[in-house]
């Protein structure tokens, strides 16, 4: 009884002690999400080894105390399995460090080389080597040649983790991990070498539980990886587990869905009713798919799924659209239909564009599948990426390289259509518009195509520069106020109307050319106006002050916010051809109703004191019939299509005598 004192209290208080360590480092990894890559699986694989190798722990000193009451075989088996698990962990360290540093990549040549080395080695050592047992009343341990020889090849595992370790610490982003890995490192040196002077203290278990812990709180914040507002893991996380995936190359489906309206939510009813309906739609997607649900931008989630589970996925997907024929809680009281479409990409058929290179590849894939809505006509809820789709991205890639071109060399050219004024009876304004010289790689490219190009990829702002550059010059060098023109409308985007530095930059140009500030007229499109806000209001404020107007243009193509007008100092409102054309059409069945819309349009508009341009002309029958309405201006292919700037400016002297 003595003697079983003497082994509880003596033998397991360090084992005891590691279990609760390992207890607690278990509580804390399990307890955060879970991201499914290649440096978690190993992670998890560190903490079995850490497992196996404590309860064989318990077991070699319980086989040691009752070393006569045990087999020698069994005895001997129970400390393979300590030793397996001791070098197990190390060897897990070295490679999860080299997978969290290498971007999820599987270990090169070398490196599984050197593992397979350090393995063979290993499985010589346990399996043919000797090993003594030191039995006592005071102490039990093992030793001899086996644990000499494990000890090396620990030894060797340790140092080339330390390097490794230096190596990637030069890299910032691996650096938090590396030191936590050093740190690491340091105290098992410590405790080693205390274990190697005092064999009979067991100091090794407590030793791998303080490491696990370390490299546990090297993992993080258990929320980094979690989109605060959704639930959902969040972009970063998402880029890892491509990363992985890729670096696996087995075939995987990548699933986005896209909710079009957050943002519009978002301004409309505040970031608190979105965050609630965003949880409610994640917990939705979780619950169906049964996957991780990540947050690729502000308005989409992104679900991934392998090769093998397509037919679960298309039931999922089936599911999802029906869900979103119904409205969504918006909060406790209130609930709201959104808009949403599934984007899904087959990973490697359906991306043949990616480049060699993790990498590369992720960051490719994923802006791919950010924008795979933008390449898409049809109105389905779900899209597959096909050779069509693939096309278009090609073509947009291609339009983005003539973008980039052209503003590094001249390559904007500006276009003005005359706009006549029926009250004077000449050509009073006119409106400037873009295009790229390119007549030899796409040939003409609609503004209406390569300005989103631009938007999406920052160059609208150096575009907007060339083109308001070239405008200010040509209006001053041609000197076109004395040739009666007294607006130049120049459309203005998204990005533009809500960069606050914009009114200086038009400030500092018009000043630049010695132009009055009332020659330019910004034309804002109906749908930005609705949905810029204050920092729209603010810049027009600004520029109204110094003497320019603004008009508001397609008028009756977007929101039709009627009250917007009112909200806003615009002095012209742009009415579309789509509420002028259905009154031509002969064999249109609601020309009347179209007429009733349109005339009561203009009627309203002309009596709030504003100025009406009607787009689209190209008939003298449409020209009376709007000259008969009072409409102010006239534009449209009745007058002239859209021309270079000499043609312009002869026009002018032509009609503008």
């Amino acid at each position: 009884m003595q003697f079983l004192d003497s082994f509880i209290f003596n033998h397991l208080r360090f084992q005891i002690a590691a279990t609760v360590v390992l207890v607690v480092v278990e509580i804390l990894y399990f307890s955060r999400p879970q991201i499914k890559i290649l440096s978690t699986r190993i992670f998890n694989y560190i903490l079995i080894s850490a497992a196996i190798y404590l309860l064989f722990d318990y077991a070699t000193v319980f086989s040691l105390v009752y070393y006569d009451k045990f087999p020698h075989w069994l005895v001997r088996f129970l400390h393979q399995g300590f030793i397996l698990g001791f070098e197990g962990t190390f060897l897990f360290i070295y490679i999860f460090l080299d997978v969290t540093t290498h971007n999820q990549q599987r270990l090169f040549l070398f490196e599984k080389i050197f593992v397979l080395m350090i393995i063979f080695l290993s499985a010589i050592a346990i399996l043919f080597s000797n090993i003594k047992y030191h039995i006592s009343d005071t102490a039990v341990y093992s030793y001899g040649e086996m644990v000499n020889r494990v000890y090396i090849l620990i030894t060797i595992l340790t140092c080339s983790t330390i390097i490794k370790a230096i190596i990637a610490s030069r890299n910032v982003e691996s650096r938090h991990v590396t030191s936590y890995v050093l740190f690491s490192m340091g105290l098992w040196i410590i405790f080693g070498i205390l274990q190697l002077f005092l064999p009979q203290i067991l100091f090794s278990s407590v030793s791998i539980s303080t490491m696990l812990l370390v490299l546990v709180i090297s993992l993080g914040n258990p929320s980094e990886h979690v989109d605060k507002e959704s639930g959902a893991f969040n972009y970063e996380a998402l880029r890892l587990v491509i990363s992985d995936r890729l670096n696996k190359a087995k075939p995987f489906y990548i699933v986005n869905i896209d909710m079009e309206e957050i943002s519009k939510l978002r301004r409309q009813f505040g970031d608190q009713a979105v965050i609630f309906v965003l949880n409610e739609i994640r917990s939705f997607i979780a619950k169906q798919f049964n996957q991780n649900i990540y947050k690729l931008n502000n308005h989409s989630f992104t679900v991934i799924f392998d090769e093998r589970n397509q037919e679960k996925m298309d039931t999922c997907l089936r599911i999802l659209e029906d869900r979103f024929h119904e409205k969504w809680n918006l909060n406790e009281t209130t609930k709201i239909h959104i808009n949403a479409h599934v984007d899904y990409v087959r990973f490697p058929q359906d991306t043949p564009f990616l480049k060699k290179g993790a990498q590369t590849s992720t960051s490719q894939l994923l802006e791919f599948v950010e924008l795979c809505h933008t390449f898409s006509d049809d109105a389905e809820f779900v899209h597959r990426v096909d050779t069509k789709l693939l096309q278009k991205r090609d073509r947009q890639d291609l339009i983005l390289k003539l973008l980039q071109n052209a503003i590094k060399s001249d390559g904007i050219e500006m276009y003005y259509q005359p706009i006549y004024c029926i009250a004077e009876k000449r050509f009073t304004n006119c409106e400037a518009l873009v295009r790229l010289k390119d007549s030899t790689t796409l040939g003409f490219v609609s503004p209406e195509e390569f300005i989103p190009v631009a938007e999406r990829n920052f160059l609208i702002m150096p575009l907007s520069n060339c083109i308001f550059e070239k405008v200010f010059e040509f209006v001053s060098r041609k000197n076109l106020s004395k040739k009666g023109l007294k607006h130049v409308e120049v459309n203005l985007s998204a990005i533009e109307s809500v960069d606050l530095g914009f009114p200086n930059l038009m400030k500092d140009l018009l000043e630049k050319h010695g132009l009055e500030p009332s020659i330019i007229n910004l034309e804002i499109t109906e749908s930005i106006a609705v949905s810029s806000g204050r920092k729209l209001k603010r810049n027009m404020d600004d520029l109204i002050n110094y003497g320019c107007t603004f008009s508001m243009d397609d008028f009756g193509t977007g929101y039709s916010n009627l009250s917007q007008i009112t909200r806003a100092d615009f002095s012209i409102i742009k009415i579309d051809k789509s509420l002028l054309w259905p009154i031509f059409e002969k064999k249109n069945p609601n020309r009347e109703n179209s007429k009733i819309l349109l005339e009561n349009m203009v009627s309203m508009i002309l009596q709030m004191g504003l100025k009406i341009v009607v787009e689209g002309v190209e008939t003298k029958e449409q020209f009376d019939y709007l000259e008969s309405l009072g409409v102010t201006y006239i534009q449209g292919y009745y007058f002239s299509k859209p021309i270079e700037s000499e043609e312009y400016l002869r026009f002018l002297e032509k009609y503008n005598r």
